[in-house]
């Protein structure tokens, strides 16, 4: 499997936005979804979006929440036969915690910093490819930017005019 043409990408991550656009619906709207397919038979392991507001915990990233629903599924700490899809480009907690979970891949569609950020603003600058520069094992992490940038900006959007129309609460600093 050429994991970089993978024509897959762009159809799984339609249907990421989808269901991360079901969040829009809920008390605690979020743009940020995450999903995690195994590689060998293209089975869904989990999906996930961020619950920070939710619950209140800066640590409740949709990447993480699809990594731990996916090694409880799978009952192992390893997820190096599968592949990781965000609506966004993993912040660098989310990214360190696909390495620690030896992801084959991590597919992103909108940027953290051009995309991201005029929404919700970002705590750190680091991108994935540094942090996958300092992994200490091979394979190391194969990195696909941009699958379905611009449907994963208008969920970003979308998101943003939800949270205004109801009232709720903006993320911090803005």
């Amino acid at each position: 499997m050429n994991l970089v043409k993978d024509i897959q990408h762009s159809e799984r991550m339609k249907k990421l936005v989808e269901y991360t656009s079901s969040s829009l619906e809920t008390e605690f709207p979020s743009p940020f979804g995450s999903v995690v397919y195994k590689l060998q038979n293209g089975v869904l392991l989990s999906q996930a979006y961020d619950k920070v507001m939710e619950k209140c915990d800066p640590t409740n990233h949709a990447e993480i929440n699809a990594i731990r629903k996916a090694t409880q599924k799978l009952q192992r700490l390893s997820l190096k036969d599968c592949i990781l899809y965000s609506t966004c480009e993993p912040c660098p907690m989310c990214m360190s915690a696909c390495i620690w979970a030896e992801l084959k891949a991590v597919v992103f569609g909108a940027s953290t910093m051009e995309d991201a950020n005029i929404y919700w603003p970002q705590a750190s600058d680091l991108s994935p490819e540094k942090l996958i520069a300092h992994m200490r094992h091979e394979p190391k992490c194969i990195l696909i930017p941009h699958v379905e940038r611009e449907l994963c900006q208008e969920l970003f959007k979308k998101c943003d005019e939800t949270r205004r129309k109801q009232n709720l609460e903006l993320p911090p600093h803005r």
